[in-house]
């Protein structure tokens, strides 16, 4: 089950409704698993970027937000939910087209949509992303995944 989180920070990236409007396409980098140090907390995540044909902005899907405690592993919950930080900037044939962020928490995954920034045509775009996880349950320990870098082929404008 996924859960969708919506973040303060993060902008509504959709003009009001068309009915020519295109549904979103993701395009997404392969998913990676990561612990904290000493393996108090566990996620999966993925970055992606999408499009509604006009627009463009990163997507951060995260899942299996996860906590060790008494010899067994808790998913997220409203008691102990995940917080995250998704820092993100979006670049075309070495043009900056986007660099924010978004944080908030939410349960045990989710997706959490950044900023949008208008198409630049279609094909290659790169993303640069990061997300910090902390929590559940072991706030003082937190998940860097570091910033990773894809080149997605997107069908923008």
């Amino acid at each position: 089950m996924t859960l969708m989180v919506s973040t303060a920070s993060a902008t509504t990236h959709h003009a009001p409704h068309v009915a020519t409007k295109a549904e979103p396409t993701t395009t997404c980098g392969s998913k990676f698993s990561l612990y904290s140090e000493g393996r108090w907390t566990y996620t999966e995540a993925r970055f992606c970027l999408a499009t509604d044909g006009s627009q463009l902005w990163p997507v951060l899907e995260f899942s299996e937000c996860q906590y060790y405690w008494g010899g067994a592993w808790y998913y997220a919950k409203a008691k102990y939910p995940c917080g995250f930080d998704f820092a993100y900037t979006v670049t075309r044939n070495g043009q900056d087209l986007l660099d924010s962020s978004s944080s908030g928490s939410g349960g045990p995954g989710g997706v959490v949509e950044g900023n949008s920034t208008g198409c630049a045509g279609p094909g290659n775009y790169t993303l640069r992303a990061r997300y910090v996880l902390s929590g559940p349950y072991w706030t003082d320990t937190q998940i860097n995944s570091g910033y990773r870098t894809y080149n997605l082929n997107v069908p923008c404008g």
